[in-house]
């Protein structure tokens, strides 16, 4: 029931797509400035409105003939500046990226600052109409870089402070907890961890509490270790799968899964399935860090929180799932129960399916004039 009322409550294809956008800020001399900024086409035509002539499709002559209202919502919501006053920031081109197949709003600016006192910056982009948006900040400094993530409770930071890698692990957290599509994988795979396959394809209840919590932390060290490696390689660039492939295959994920708790389809070894199916997983969770551009180092470090914040929502919803599922493992309805969890799985993740095959494009920028 509770899977049935996610189903009729949450947006199709943005079950996973998060709003998030990308700021770089490089400190020079004399506090002079420059900067980048990556907005998601879709966020912009949601706030200023491109897609003037309603056909699903920004082209480039719309994005350009909206710049004035791009840069002017955008830099209301962007302030730079220190005890001496703000930073008089100025809009010097306007481009176009894709980061892991979606169109992004590309904003180069310059600016300069009051001379005296340490800079910060508060960042107000999106969180009136979206509290779920982060800012991923890169600020570079006499050879130094720093990265923060920039949320409704953490609107202001000091430009000339240090990383702070507990908001990564916020931030994994986060990633997880509105990803409903992973949540929804892993828990069509813990329903069944308190039972085992018998010769005739049935579930069989398991006596040992210690076998099912050992099973419990094989798959969830295989889902760990495969979306880990995956999301590592792709953003440092090793492997570049755009959205438009990704999205509809997590969503296949779900259906597959769900699929086999009904009727065996997949190999017995369900570790195995969390981990070939944690590799595409993976490559979801990669577009969040990506297009930050961080030192290898530095990049290491926030992907280190980024995933422990990931590992905390899983390892919450089994310390939910599991006990439940060990307690009633034996009761006449755990089967109907199990049966009708993953029909809504199927149900929902077919949904997602057709939705990210066939509207997730639509926010993608034409090459037309």
């Amino acid at each position: 029931m509770a899977v049935a009322a996610l189903a009729l409550n949450i947006g199709g294809a943005n079950a996973h797509l998060a709003s998030d956008s990308y700021l770089r800020v490089e400190v020079g001399a004399d506090n002079t400035l420059t900067g980048q900024w990556d907005i998601a086409i879709r966020d912009m035509d949601v706030t200023v409105g491109l897609d003037a002539d309603a056909d699903g499709a920004v082209t480039w002559g719309e994005l350009r003939t909206r710049r004035g209202e791009i840069e002017r919502y955008a830099f209301e919501r962007l302030r730079i500046g220190n005890t001496a006053g703000a930073c008089t920031l100025r809009s010097t081109e306007l481009l176009v990226d894709h980061h892991a197949g979606e169109a992004f709003a590309v904003l180069r600016f310059a600016g300069s600052c009051p001379s005296a006192g340490r800079l910060s910056l508060e960042y107000r982009l999106l969180f009136d109409i979206d509290p779920t948006h982060r800012g991923l900040l890169t600020v570079v400094e006499a050879g130094a870089v720093r990265s923060d993530v920039l949320s409704p409770q953490r609107q202001v930071v000091d430009l000339s402070g240090s990383t702070e890698l507990r908001h990564f692990f916020m931030f994994g957290l986060e990633h997880i907890v509105v990803g409903y599509d992973h949540l929804l994988f892993v828990a069509v795979l813990l329903i069944v961890a308190s039972l085992r396959r018998a010769a005739n394809g049935a579930w069989v209840p398991v006596d040992s509490l210690s076998r099912v919590l050992i099973e419990v932390v094989k798959i969830l060290t295989g889902f760990t270790v495969a979306h880990a490696a995956t999301m590592t390689l792709a953003v440092l660039g090793r492997i570049d799968v755009p959205a438009r492939i990704v999205e509809p295959a997590v969503a296949l994920t779900i259906i597959l899964t769900a699929s086999d708790n009904l009727r065996p389809i997949l190999p017995r070894l369900r570790w195995a399935v969390a981990f070939a199916f944690g590799l595409i997983h993976g490559l979801a969770f990669a577009t969040a860090l990506e297009p930050m551009q961080l030192p290898p180092w530095r990049l290491a470090a926030a992907l280190l929180s980024f995933n422990l914040g990931i590992e905390a929502g899983q390892l919450a919803l089994a310390a939910l799932v599991v006990p439940f599922a060990f307690w009633f493992r034996r009761a006449p309805l755990y089967p109907r129960l199990i049966a009708g969890v993953s029909v809504a799985a199927i149900v929902l993740g077919s949904v997602w399916l057709v939705d990210r095959l066939f509207l997730l494009d639509l926010f993608r920028l034409s090459a037309l004039e």
